[in-house]
């Protein structure tokens, strides 16, 4: 593995991966910032070779997948190189922060015939799985409509007010950034691409006028400041650094399929969720990552409401262990990646109509988007 971003979500894969699979080795490294690229050697492989310039790793005869863990609007340039070098892939999420890089990325991929894996870790943790199965054994029927959200602790929002991530030229929007695994678990269950969507937004709470917020909650117990207590490499104020992305936004999403969903997130949550809401034509499923519950009631006079508890362990509820398992099954066995290009596709595109709705106030309409992206739109199940 050479591994382009040495962060925290940039060492957490291969190290899972090394783990589960010996033969799996970082052998090379490339990061701009000092102190990720220390880490990178220290947590991984104080022998990697550190590379400056990302083109020289993907050329790398040591080399065999690159993975990609940069700032999300390098990811088109380094995946693209990795292609075109002959390389398998394997890039954290987004694809990309516009469509016009994400159908560069394709492209490429196409071209070179190699593996694309996109680390759409919500996909691998147990609690989604559970749902997954429990949709596929039929026990609400047909989907017909839901709900779900992210709604973030506050000192998690106030990171990604403080960091990188505040900026759309680097991350892209907050819905693409943060949200975009909910849009694809989504576009996963429900088995079809949005049709139409709408949606509102706006930067409401973290702006100078609620600084005072920071004196009122005070230090944790451990000391931290409230809202700053995540630090990162950049840990601006996030009531007064400048900033571009929305900290609320809701959205209304009609499938080719005829289900419609509604999706809610806010970063400054006294109760934070990630929830879904799943009404089917023979019963009903109500979940909530963080809290580790699955409810299931079926329609009928004697029903009763089934409960399942998964325990929320872990990197992004277990999907981190789970993923990194996958990757090395598809390094060493040749496997295909259980999320690919084109779910990374579809969840882009989603994102970008969505803020697209947000930002002129009308209802955009997703099939000229599909058509562009070369994606067949007759509705799925």
């Amino acid at each position: 593995m050479g591994l382009i971003g040495c962060g925290g979500m940039g060492r957490v894969v291969p190290r899972i991966a090394r783990k589960r699979e010996k033969r799996v080795a970082t052998t090379a490294l490339c990061d701009p910032e000092e102190r990720s690229l220390a880490a990178g050697l220290k947590e991984l492989n104080p022998a990697a070779r550190v590379y400056p310039d990302y083109r020289e790793l993907v050329r790398a005869p040591e080399v065999d997948w690159v993975l990609i863990a940069s700032w999300n609007a390098d990811h088109c340039a380094h995946a693209v190189a990795a292609f075109e070098a002959g390389k398998d892939v394997f890039c954290q999420k987004p694809l990309a922060t516009n469509l016009e890089d994400c159908l560069a990325i394709k492209a490429a991929w196409e071209k070179s015939g190699r593996a694309f894996f996109i680390g759409f870790v919500l996909r691998f943790a147990p609690h989604y799985q559970k749902i997954r199965r429990l949709l596929d054994r039929g026990v609400i029927g047909d989907i017909i409509s839901l709900e779900f959200n992210e709604t973030l602790e506050f000192n998690h929002g106030g990171f990604i007010m403080g960091d990188w991530r505040r900026l759309k030229k680097y991350a892209g929007s907050h819905l693409l950034e943060k949200c975009c695994h909910d849009i694809d678990l989504v576009n996963w269950y429900v088995g079809s691409l949005p049709r139409r969507v709408a949606s509102f937004g706006g930067l409401d709470f973290f702006i100078p006028e609620n600084r005072r917020h920071l004196d009122r909650l005070g230090k944790s117990s451990k000391g931290l400041p409230a809202y700053r207590s995540w630090g990162g490499l950049i840990d601006r104020n996030p009531f007064t650094s400048d900033k571009d992305i929305v900290d609320n936004q809701v959205a209304i999403i009609e499938y080719e399929n005829n289900v419609r969903a509604t999706f809610h997130t806010n970063c400054n949550a006294g109760i934070p969720e990630r929830r879904m809401y799943i009404l089917g034509t023979e019963g009903a499923i109500r979940a909530d990552l963080l809290r580790g519950t699955i409810e299931v009631g079926r329609i009928g006079f004697r029903s009763r409401i089934r409960k399942y508890r998964l325990r929320v362990r872990g990197g992004h509820a277990g999907g981190d262990a789970v993923l990194g398992r996958a990757l090395a099954a598809c390094m060493t066995r040749g496997d295909e990646p259980p999320a690919g290009m084109m779910e990374a596709l579809e969840a882009s595109i989603a994102c970008f109509a969505i803020d697209q709705a947000m930002e002129s106030g009308r209802v955009v309409d997703l099939r000229p988007l599909w058509e562009k992206a070369g994606i067949e739109v007759e509705p799925r199940s």
